[in-house]
């Protein structure tokens, strides 16, 4: 019995792409403790740990002065990565828009979420077919904040990179009521809404590569 149909997807971002993960260690630890849920489950990684985890994937260093508010990428050695949680969530974003085009569909925006999967969890940044190594520049943004004592002004940076594409797996669970339209609504809706960090600054608008079986080819783990 065949559950899952897999598609090689492609997206060549146009423009600036922008990181959201945090580049400290302490707004690393943060945003954690913020994605904890309230009561942990037995056996989970300490905090500590996942939080040296993620430090060593984006470059943190527990002695470096970096300035609060600076998102960069995850990288290995072979060049920056992004995580498949990402695209998911833009995914599952794009959904609830396009839910008026598909009245037939009962709780469409349910249904995508529990048909599609992506695939491997972390995959590289890519620019003419090769790991895009390091980051194009940082954009500077004035911000304001609401802090105990009101509103305050601050500013954030946000690592970019330019052009990249974004190749992974997809995976469409058979026999349900979401199919490949479906969800070619959903990327062409995410093409202009746009995927990764400052989309209001029409950062990470996209265009479709390919979208196409992957047939026999074994998924990448």
């Amino acid at each position: 019995m065949e559950i899952w149909t897999d598609y090689r997807v492609a997206l060549q971002v146009d423009g600036q792409f922008g990181a959201s993960i945090p580049r400290s260690v302490d707004e690393i630890r943060k945003m954690l403790e913020h994605r904890m849920p309230g009561r942990k489950p037995e056996g989970a990684v300490p905090i500590e740990e996942l939080t040296e985890q993620v430090a060593a994937e984006v470059g943190a260093d527990a002695d470096d002065e970096f300035t609060p508010g600076w998102a960069t990428f995850k990288r290995d050695e072979q060049g920056l990565l992004y995580e498949a949680r990402c695209v998911r969530g833009h995914i599952k974003d794009c959904a609830q828009q396009v839910v008026p085009f598909f009245p037939g569909v009962k709780a469409f925006r349910a249904k995508v979420v529990n048909s599609v999967y992506i695939k491997p969890n972390v995959f590289h940044v890519m620019r003419g077919g090769a790991p895009i190594l390091e980051v194009n520049g940082a954009e500077e943004r004035f911000i304001q904040v609401m802090t105990r004592q009101g509103p305050r002004s601050s500013i954030k940076y946000v690592d970019y990179v330019i052009d990249p594409v974004l190749e992974f797996t997809l995976r469409l669970r058979t026999k349900g009521e979401i199919e490949k339209e479906h969800l070619d609504a959903i990327f062409e809706y995410g093409g202009t809404h746009g995927i990764g960090a400052e989309r209001s600054q029409e950062w990470g608008q996209y265009s479709v590569l390919s979208f196409e079986p992957v047939g026999e080819e074994v998924v990448a783990k």
